[in-house]
């Protein structure tokens, strides 16, 4: 198999499911070359300004009467959360008065839906970003706000450029990529946007975490630097583990680093208290610290399945087997064995059922067979055991755990190129469009057509 880069491994991707090498390349030149275009439940694609023409605008039906305007966010450069904050605070509102179904990149262009509870439709309207970063388009009345359960995925359309190739040898290679794509699928790989890049450490702070090693975690998240960090942020935290001068560091951590601060100032004043400290950060972010680590350890169970000969798109017997749903999500899952094995496999083949996985929890049931031997091989490796889920020490962060689909086929590819990249002269640049269904990443698909060598040089 082809080697993947150490960044890869770290999170538990540790394979390639396409045997044809990529074209390399690289992401985000300019955010334009990212879009995210959010389509909900029922079909409608929520398109940026760059994919409409001319004076149309997005079909978005609203209800003469509702406590709820909802609008079109459009953004650059900015992710979802940093984006409605600013919003909110230009209008004097609350980030609470708002909810959108899902959260965008930051390194793009991107159009959502978000919905604001009892706020007038033209002071949105309104509203001017200093920057140019943001814009607010069609609000619409609504007797309800917008859910995450109302997200059926999203549209994108990535240009990969500089790629420093022969134009046929990147068209053979792209084409020989997507035929072996729409043969057997993409491994559901948790994305890099999951764990982080420049400090892929969040499954790791989650792991100590559960294990009640909350003095580790703090270090881990403060204390630790990483190559790829600047300098003066590295010296930063060396400074904070060899002193463990908090008041001192506080002082001097950027701004930016808002969940460092917040345990530095608690340590502060209570020094040694690190589950207090930790407890300071929000809810939602000591959780998804711990879903990093279940992610991590489900990337590690996939990508051993793969090494192990064994299919994504059919089930062996001790397999999990989950019904599609018509808005594309799980519903009841099954257990394949020897008597209804091959029943299972033609749902699988009409689309009607896929293959899933254990995100593991507390309320996990490793079943055996093939993949439970991989499972239980995992846990051990790592030292862990179901019941670390329940983290007595901190239930808040508790997790019964779920099911993740193997694989997943990017829908209505369409591959544009390659042409001459008019920002990098002399090299070449191809245009992928598709759509993903929720909680699927599409940079594990660029991954296959690119294969980087550096994960980070290559804008991922």
């Amino acid at each position: 198999m082809q080697e993947v880069p150490e960044l890869d491994r770290l999170l538990g991707i540790e394979v390639y499911a396409t045997k044809s090498p990529g074209i390399g390349g690289r992401l985000r030149v300019v955010p334009e070359d990212f879009i995210v275009e959010e389509i909900s439940r029922d079909g409608l694609r929520v398109r940026t300004s760059l994919t409409l023409k001319p004076g149309e605008e997005v079909g978005l039906k609203g209800s003469e009467e509702g406590d709820y305007t909802w609008f079109i966010l459009e953004k650059r450069n900015l992710d979802t959360i940093t984006a409605i904050k600013i919003i909110a605070k230009s209008l004097g509102l609350s980030y609470n008065t708002f909810s959108a179904a899902g959260l965008k990149d930051s390194r793009a262009v991107t159009a959502q839906l978000v919905s604001a509870f009892r706020v007038d439709p033209n002071s949105l309207l309104g509203f001017r970003d200093r920057y140019g970063n943001i814009k607010i388009r069609r609000c619409v009345r609504m007797p309800f706000r917008i859910a995450p359960g109302m997200l059926y995925g999203n549209h994108f359309i990535i240009t990969v450029r500089q790629v420093e190739l022969g134009e046929c040898e990147v068209r053979h290679r792209v084409e020989a990529i997507a035929a072996e794509i729409g043969e057997s699928g993409i491994p559901a790989f948790y994305g890099y946007q999951r764990f982080g890049t420049i400090r892929p450490n969040t499954h790791i702070i989650g792991k100590y975490i559960l294990q009640g090693r909350f003095e580790d975690a703090v270090m881990e998240l403060v204390a630790r630097s990483y190559p790829g960090e600047a300098p003066h942020v590295a010296e930063l935290r060396e400074y904070v583990r060899e002193t463990r001068d908090y008041k001192s560091a506080l002082k001097k951590f950027p701004r930016a680093l808002s969940h460092e601060r917040i345990v530095l100032k608690h340590l502060s004043v209570r020094e040694g208290d690190y589950i207090g400290a930790l407890r300071k950060l929000p809810l939602s972010v000591r959780r998804l610290f711990v879903g990093a680590y279940q992610a991590y350890l489900f990337n590690k169970c996939l990508s051993r399945r793969i090494r192990r000969g064994l299919p994504l798109n059919q089930a062996v017997v001790g397999d999990l087997v989950a019904v599609m749903t018509s808005d594309g999500s799980l519903g009841s899952v099954v257990v394949a064995n020897e008597s209804n094995v091959d029943l299972l496999n033609e749902g699988i083949a009409r689309g009607e059922m896929i293959l899933v996985l254990n995100v593991f929890g507390y309320g996990t049931v490793i079943q055996e067979g093939p993949q439970g031997d991989i499972e239980r091989e995992v846990l051990r490796e790592e030292g862990v055991s179901l019941e670390l889920f329940r983290s007595v020490h901190m239930p808040e962060v508790a997790t019964r755990g779920t099911y993740r689909r193997a694989c997943f086929k990017p829908e209505g590819l369409e591959i544009r190129g390659p042409a001459a990249d008019e920002l990098s002269p002399g090299s070449l640049k191809v245009t992928f469009e598709f759509t993903l269904a929720k909680g699927l990443y599409a940079t594990m698909v660029l991954r296959e057509f690119m294969k980087p060598r550096d994960v980070i040089a290559a804008g991922f």
